[in-house]
């Protein structure tokens, strides 16, 4: 690239931070994140492609000694705004840049850290915010903290507010035009799916509503995302089979890689999400019934899901190993497991009852991010997410698969198998039978006429 060229590039990246409200102040932390990305980018073995090459330098980046979150965070979204929208290429759009910052930006439970508003003020007027916007926010923070919003849900919200004030411009504060202009922006520029601009939308009509106090927030009108009608990845039989033997395999080095193994196979047996299989506690498990107890699911429902018999043995032996490790925290006098809405108020305690253990418990002790009392977590998402690609790829299953993908399956193969929609609708916590419908568009039926013409020459 010529230096004309790397000029304008400077330039146009600029007007691009600009757009989408990246503070002045970090800006230039950007040019320089960007400036490495593509020194390393042009040293790249040849013939790699560009998403392997991301993955290898975001995964040394995150253990380079001295580099911070936010830098990673700030890295990977220079390198997010200049292949997706600025250059517009291909491999950058169909990145999973969220689950890019699930496995390298965000904490791990016994990392995460609560900044106190004062912490979270000197940070905001550092990035240049006004004396109004800082105030403005840390409202946002007080009404989130005493509503017992997630951890994960306040910094999302708070990250929308950020980018509104940038994308409205100048020092004040912004309403209902600003916030339009923003989801409209984020499906015609940026190109963003609809889960991204719904997020975008909740975190606007909370600032509006609960923050700024606006009564009247209509914020109708605006660009609508273009629903994405892709087909769900599916693996045959016979790659959830390769894929479990080699989890297996690797089970035999006992840690982690034994618990991994078996909640894959805890995850396919019952159509569990991630983030369902990992917040299960002892008392889900029913052996007697057959049964598995999901709590609180998407959407706020509990639902009961097949326990396949081929896991009850390695379950109870599972239970006899963590029942050591729950004898063990209570030997030390260590608090309880984190325990859902107001219930550790209304049972004082019941966090240190067994029945309330989680079923998959980190190894390692966390520090609560809001309490900053010590107690035992369950495993983070993040470690299941990374052993999975890399059975994946000892499988030789070539196809681009997540923990999800394992939901996929056990619908698909249940369909196969003749069960009823209505019933794989249930055992999904679907809210319509039109998303569980989705599977019908991926089954392996050799009794369908509509094969390919080749076949019957």
């Amino acid at each position: 690239m010529t230096r004309s060229k790397r000029e304008d590039f400077r330039r146009r990246f600029e007007d691009l931070m600009e757009k989408v409200g990246v503070a002045p102040k970090a800006r230039p932390y950007y040019h320089r994140h960007l400036e490495r990305w593509g020194q390393a980018l042009r040293r790249r073995p040849a013939g790699q492609s560009a998403p392997d090459f991301l993955e290898g330098y975001f995964e040394e980046l995150i253990h380079t000694d001295g580099v911070e979150r936010f830098q990673v965070r700030q890295a990977l979204e220079a390198v997010r705004l200049a292949h997706e929208v600025l250059l517009e290429e291909e491999w950058a759009k169909q990145m999973d840049w969220e689950g890019c910052r699930a496995r390298w930006v965000d904490e791990e439970p016994g990392e995460v850290v609560v900044e106190t508003l004062e912490e979270l003020k000197a940070g905001w007027v550092e990035s240049g915010f006004s004396e109004e916007q800082v105030a403005s926010l840390a409202k946002m923070v007080r009404v989130m903290r005493e509503g017992n919003y997630a951890i994960r849900t306040e910094r999302g919200y708070v990250q929308w507010a950020k980018r509104l004030m940038g994308f409205g411009g100048g020092s004040g504060l912004p309403g209902v035009e600003e916030a339009k202009a923003l989801l409209s922006y984020l499906a015609v520029e940026s190109g963003v799916v609809v889960a991204t601009q719904k997020q975008a939308l909740n975190a606007m009509a909370f600032y509006l509503k609960r923050v700024r106090g606006l009564e009247v927030v209509d914020l109708g009108g605006f660009k609508k995302a273009r629903m994405s009608k892709r087909l769900p990845v599916v693996l045959s039989k016979g790659e959830v089979l390769r894929l479990l033997e080699v989890a297996e395999q690797e089970a035999g080095r006992g840690g982690l890689a034994k618990v991994y193994s078996l909640m894959l196979r805890v995850m396919y047996a019952s159509g569990l999400r991630v983030t369902e299989c990992i917040r299960l506690r002892v008392k889900d498990v029913d052996f007697d019934h057959g049964y598995v107890v999901v709590r609180e699911g998407k959407g706020g429902k509990d639902r009961r899901v097949p326990l396949a018999r081929r896991l009850v043995e390695p379950l109870r032996e599972h239970l006899v190993e963590i029942r050591k490790l729950h004898e063990r925290d209570r030997a030390e006098g260590l608090d309880g497991v984190w325990m859902p809405g107001a219930y550790d108020r209304k049972a004082p305690g019941a966090g240190k009852e067994w029945l309330w253990f989680w079923l998959f418990p980190s190894p390692k002790l966390s520090v609560d991010p809001r309490s900053h009392r010590v107690r035992r977590h369950h495993v983070h998402a993040n470690g299941l997410q990374r052993s999975m690609k890399r059975l994946t790829e000892q499988a030789g299953i070539d196809k681009r698969v997540t923990c999800h993908v394992l939901r996929h399956s056990f619908a698909t193969h249940l369909l196969e198998k003749g069960r009823d929609i209505r019933t794989v609708q249930e055992l999904l916590g679907h809210e319509s039978v039109e998303t569980t419908m989705i599977y019908t568009h991926v089954l392996n039926d050799p009794e369908r006429k509509s094969g390919s013409p080749l076949d019957d020459l």
